[in-house]
C-alpha cells in the first residue's frame, strides 16, 4: 500500500501514517509527491488523506476543505490509476489507529520490513484475522484491544489463556479435514464475543491466516451478516488479499450455505481463488 499525504509538512513531521509520503515535498511537479508516475503504477492501492475532511469526492464541500486532495485525486484517475480517498482524513485515522501512526520517515526497504504488520481488520472495531506471529505478539492483541481469540492451528498453543478468551480448534489446512462442528461453533464463539453484552474485539488465526481461519471467519459473516458465500468471500478477499481456503474448505462451506438459507446460492465456479 502507497499512501501520498495531502498535508503540510510541518504537520507530517510531527505524524502521520507509518508508510506515508508527504506530497508538498514535491519532487515530481506533475503529480506533487515524492515519487514518479511509473512508481505509482507498480502500487495496487494508492490512498490519499489530508488534516481533516469526510466530504464525498468532487463535492464543493470536499473541493473547499482539499483543493489539493482533489486535484491529486483526479490527476491521478486521468493517468489511469484507482486512488482512494481516507474518510475522515489524519484526525479520524490517528483516533482509531494512533499506533499506526508515526513522527519517523519509512522510506527505504528495511525500514519497511521493520514495520509492524497487524491482522487485517475484517469487521471495523470488532473482527480480525491474522496469523499465528501476530496472535502471539501482545503488542498488537493491546493495540487492537483484542479480547477473544480463535485459534484454528493444530500446532501453536494459546498465546495468553490467562488475559484472553480463546476457542482452540484444532484443525489441519489439508483435504481430509472436516468442519461440520468447527464453522457453527466458531460463528457462535465470535458472534458472542461481539454482542452488545460483552462488546469484544476478535482475531481469528491459522498459521498463515489465510485458509483455516479464513474459512471460519466466512461461516460467521454467512451466519450472523445473513450473506451468501460468494458475497462473504468478495468482502473478506477486499480486506484481507491473502485469503485463500483450500477447495476441500470451500466446498463444506458451500454445504453450510444451503444449511444456513435452504439452498445454494452460489456455485464452486463463483468462488475459484
Amino acid at each position: 500500500m502507497l499512501i501520498c499525504v495531502c498535508s503540510l509538512v510541518v504537520r507530517y513531521k510531527q505524524s502521520h501514517l507509518v508508510t506515508a509520503r508527504a506530497s508538498v515535498t514535491v519532487i515530481h511537479p506533475d503529480l506533487g509527491c515524492l515519487i514518479s508516475c511509473v512508481q505509482l503504477q507498480e502500487f495496487s492501492i494508492i490512498l490519499l488523506y489530508a488534516e481533516e475532511g469526510h466530504s464525498p469526492v468532487g463535492s464543493v464541500e470536499a473541493r473547499a476543505a482539499s483543493p489539493f486532495l482533489q486535484r491529486c485525486f483526479f490527476q491521478l484517475s486521468d493517468l489511469g490509476m484507482d486512488p482512494v480517498i481516507l474518510l475522515g482524513g489524519f484526525a479520524a485515522f490517528h483516533t482509531l489507529y494512533p499506533f499506526l501512526c508515526t513522527s519517523r520517515m519509512a522510506l527505504l526497504e528495511p525500514d519497511r520490513y521493520a514495520l509492524t504488520i497487524y491482522p487485517s481488520e475484517i469487521l471495523e472495531g470488532e473482527l480480525y484475522q491474522g496469523s499465528a506471529a501476530q496472535a502471539s505478539d501482545y503488542h498488537i492483541l493491546e493495540n487492537l484491544n483484542i479480547t477473544h481469540v480463535v485459534n484454528a492451528t493444530a500446532e501453536c498453543p494459546d498465546a495468553f489463556p490467562s488475559t484472553l478468551s480463546y476457542l482452540r480448534l484444532r484443525l489441519s489446512d489439508d483435504a481430509q479435514q472436516d468442519l461440520v462442528e468447527a464453522l457453527p461453533q466458531a460463528a457462535r464463539f465470535i458472534a458472542g464475543a461481539l454482542s452488545s453484552e460483552v462488546r469484544g474485539r476478535v482475531l481469528v488465526h491459522c498459521s498463515m491466516g489465510r485458509s483455516r481461519s479464513s474459512a471460519l471467519t466466512l461461516a460467521f459473516l454467512m451466519q450472523h451478516q445473513r450473506w451468501t458465500l460468494l458475497h462473504a468471500i468478495r468482502w473478506l478477499k477486499e480486506r484481507r488479499a491473502c485469503t485463500a481456503p483450500n477447495v476441500n474448505f470451500l466446498r463444506q462451506l458451500l454445504t453450510y450455505e444451503e444449511q444456513l438459507f435452504g439452498r445454494r446460492l452460489t456455485s464452486l465456479d463463483d468462488i475459484r481463488l
